[in-house]
């Protein structure tokens, strides 16, 4: 019966460092607060989840359109990775052809996207 338990605690604590090291860190630049630009005139988040792996939310105001936060993220995808081999992976905001003619009252989402340095 001893034995039982005896492997029954080692699984458990094998089981526990192993879910504790999956866990994924995020690294907020800025404390997490939101960067203004001064150039586009938008508002963002930088966060890094892993050495070469980064996510951007651009946060958009009624001012700016769409071109100018595409730009800027591709500008700022230069500035971090220092180069032009990076992938971009857009997660949300992307809008349609017809967004501000079918919906004018449409509150548009933060433009989010994975940012991966090779």
């Amino acid at each position: 019966m001893l034995k039982i338990i005896n492997v029954v605690t080692i699984l458990l604590f094998c089981l526990t460092l192993s879910a504790c090291s999956s866990v994924e860190t995020k690294t907020f630049f800025n404390g997490g607060a939101a960067q203004w630009d001064f150039d586009h005139s938008v508002q963002f988040r930088q966060t890094k989840s892993s050495p070469n792996h980064y996510q951007l939310e651009i946060i958009p105001n009624n001012k700016v359109n769409f071109e100018r936060l595409a730009v800027f993220l591709l500008r700022e995808s230069y500035k971090i990775c220092g180069n032009y081999h990076y992938k971009i992976e857009v997660v949300q905001g992307v809008e349609g052809f017809d967004d501000k003619r079918v919906m004018p009252n449409y509150i548009t989402p933060s433009l989010i996207a994975k940012l991966e340095c090779v």
